[in-house]
């Protein structure tokens, strides 16, 4: 079977930064998602087939300290993922994707994208937990990125 997992806060995480009052200020990179990276592994040595399908931009960097978290290929070559390819939506909805590569769960932490996996009814999703908000907090934080390299 095949099987294919998020990126960002699913297969790594990401954190809150507060200011002295408590207030978010930024969304910073934490560490590996350990415990989906389990699964992952599992079921690649089960024998299935494993993909990332991620909203990033494929290529697309920020100077380290903006964003020091590690490239999808990068994180791939470090622990020595058993991921068969990794596939860059561009902030598009993931699920054309998933039904092209056979995808029969896919493990996610947008309640968006989750939402419209699980309305079409084709494939299972597992929705992951992250910090409440905090996938659109990084989304707007990368637009803004965006807009500020390319102006």
């Amino acid at each position: 079977m095949n099987y294919s997992f998020d990126y960002d806060n699913t297969l790594i995480k990401y954190k809150y930064v507060y200011d002295s009052e408590g207030n978010i200020i930024d969304a910073v990179y934490d560490c590996p998602h350990y415990e989906n990276i389990e699964i992952l592994r599992r079921l690649a040595n089960s024998g299935n087939t494993v993909y990332i399908i991620t909203a990033r931009i494929k290529g697309l960097s920020f100077e380290k300290h903006i964003d020091n978290s590690p490239k999808p290929d990068e994180l791939v070559k470090e622990l020595d993922l058993p991921v068969t390819e990794i596939f860059y939506t561009t902030n598009k909805c993931k699920l054309p994707t998933l039904l092209k590569m056979n995808i029969t769960v896919h493990w996610d932490d947008c309640p968006e994208q989750c939402d419209t996996i699980r309305d079409s009814g084709l494939l299972k999703v597992w929705e992951v937990q992250a910090p409440l908000g905090i996938n659109s907090f990084l989304k707007e934080k990368f637009r803004k990125l965006l807009e500020k390299n390319v102006a």
